[in-house]
């Protein structure tokens, strides 16, 4: 096996092109230079940051971090993992400092970084991933995060004290991007059972190997303190305070007056106060792609929908510019790929489907769907007819109406369908007797859309929605998964749009966007896409604010 150490540089970013080399996969790091957003300052150690996220800290824990806002944003200041994940869901050495991947894609060797230690003054060590990694495959450990089900089967053992090793039943490339939770201390937990560190001491006052020391907690707000020790080099901003409130008028009102220097809303903003903000010369507003795309889903087991050109006809007569634009209220981006924007495997180039009517009736009439009595299509007596399922949510049951109404344009009758969440997937997606739904897909820690569309996962667990069956989907997905050469991932990935955009199995809408919000006064800050809330604080160690001479 062969590898590459790369130095770590607090005024570098990452580009990291797994290479083949005489038949083994090794991953390589490439490292280049990237120009700082300065603004004519420079970055000098000292000043304070505060921003304001709506909710409240539970359990301060990688293992538990799940939906919790606050959670995933203080874990990702406090902790660090074997890869970090950059604004491009790229993953790139943290704890580990380099990496080997065998041939056959099974087994990754992780060259763990010297030095390194725990905000305690303890030594970090291989123990600490054996132990870490050994949680997550106990069977008592409760809620356990999506690495665990990575993990399952797989055999971790310490080679040394800087070096573990991972051998899977079967080729996974997405580990790389799982491996980015963070690692948990032997020697603080060591002693705990799996099933009670749910309700740990340790989830409120955690201690990590981040580039944040927690120093104090309350109802109010988070305070940390940099890590001077920090393997990436000791941040610019010494104090960093997180403020909690209670909704999102509250965190904006706090905004808006100048009591905290940024502000992070998860589900964006109502189009008065974004406006406001985008006015205002003092802060810069960023839309970030959370990864979750919303579809309408076809059932393929459907007649109706087994020729594609029915599918296209129905892509074509949606207007999906306008539809963001009214039913959404700009607060959503669209979708034009079955992977969410923003990630190294969303390919921008991939064809799109603009809104045609013209098209659109063309095509139903080549399939057959001619115009009957009421306007409505038929093909051997029976009338394009369907309904168009989603949960009760406001935003979406006007959603759907807006494209039920484009749809019969073209003649096709659609009934709306709203209930409950839990009805809708109960009694609707996991049986698959819904005829076309409007549901949403949230990607994880890696875009690999496996779960969403490979045949394997049409069962009543699978996230196959849309009961897609094609081998020419299964093979790209599979070799996806199994490569380690990330270039060529990147390309099999660009095969699955392209044959998407030709099948189209379900219609992608739009996409959700987090809006974040910081004064300009906040330098160095390089933010993306967001597989998880934490996210925007992937090279927090760069930022720095303007300070008094």
């Amino acid at each position: 096996m062969t590898r590459r150490r790369p130095s770590p540089s607090r005024s570098r970013r990452w580009l990291f092109l797994p290479i083949l080399a005489g038949g083994v996969a090794a991953f390589a790091a490439v490292w280049y230079a990237a120009a700082r957003d300065s603004g004519g300052d420079q970055p000098a150690l000292g000043g304070s940051y505060v921003e304001g996220v709506t909710g409240a800290p539970a359990r301060i824990n990688p293992l538990f971090a799940g939906q919790n806002t606050v959670d995933q944003s203080l874990v990702e200041l406090v902790f660090s993992g074997l890869t970090r994940l950059d604004d491009r869901d790229q993953p790139f050495p943290d704890l580990a400092e380099s990496w080997d991947v065998s041939a056959d894609g099974r087994s990754y060797t992780f060259h763990l970084r010297r030095g390194v230690l725990w905000q305690d003054g303890a030594p970090f060590t291989a123990g600490d991933v054996v132990f870490t990694l050994g949680l997550l495959q106990s069977p008592d450990l409760r809620t356990p995060p999506p690495l665990a089900q990575a993990l399952a089967g797989a055999a971790v053992r310490q080679v040394d004290d800087f070096t573990v090793r991972i051998d899977l039943p079967q080729p996974f490339a997405p580990l790389l991007a799982y491996l980015s939770l963070g690692i948990l201390p032997q020697h603080l937990l060591g002693q705990t059972r799996p099933a009670d560190l749910f309700d740990s001491p340790f989830n409120l006052r955690p201690v990590g190997t981040g580039a944040y020391r927690l120093e104090q907690l309350n109802g109010e707000r988070a305070l940390l303190v940099a890590n001077p020790g920090y393997h990436f080099g000791q941040p610019y901003v010494q104090h960093l305070e997180l403020r909690f409130f209670r909704d999102d008028g509250a965190l904006m009102s706090a905004l808006t007056s100048g009591r905290v220097q940024g502000a992070f809303f998860g589900s964006g903003a109502n189009p008065g106060d974004l406006s406001n903000l985008r006015s205002r010369k003092d802060m810069a507003v960023s839309a970030l792609s959370s990864g979750e795309v919303t579809f309408i889903y076809f059932n393929l087991s459907n007649p109706i929908f087994q020729d594609r050109r029915v599918r296209q006809a129905l892509t074509y007569a949606i207007d999906r510019d306008a539809l963001v634009g009214d039913a959404l209220a700009g607060q959503f981006a669209r979708a034009d790929s079955p992977l969410a924007p923003g990630t190294w495997a969303a390919d921008t180039a991939v064809a799109r489907y603009g809104a045609d009517t013209s098209v659109a009736t063309a095509l139903l009439t080549e399939a057959g769907w001619v115009p009957g009595p009421g306007g409505v299509r038929t093909k051997d007596g029976q009338p394009l007819s369907f309904t168009l399922a989603t949960n009760n949510d406001p935003v979406r049951v006007a959603v759907a109406q807006a494209i039920a109404d484009r749809w019969k344009a073209i003649g096709v009758d659609v009934t709306v369908q709203a209930g409950g969440a839990t009805t809708l997937v109960r009694d609707l997606l996991e049986p698959r007797s819904y005829q076309a739904v409007l549901f949403a897909y949230q990607a994880g820690a890696d875009p690999d859309p496996f779960a969403a569309w490979h045949s394997s996962q049409t069962g009543r667990d699978g996230r196959n929605v849309s009961l897609l069956r094609d081998q020419r989907f299964d093979r790209l997905l599979e070799d996806a998964r199994a490569t380690p050469d990330q270039a060529r991932r990147a390309d099999l990935y660009r095969q699955f749009q392209e044959l998407f955009a030709q099948e189209m199995p379900a219609i992608p809408l739009y996409s959700s966007v987090s809006l974040y919000v910081q004064k300009k006064s906040v330098k160095g800050t390089r933010v993306g896409y967001l597989d998880n809330a934490g996210a925007r604080f992937w090279q927090v160690q760069d930022w720095y604010v303007k300070t008094k001479k």
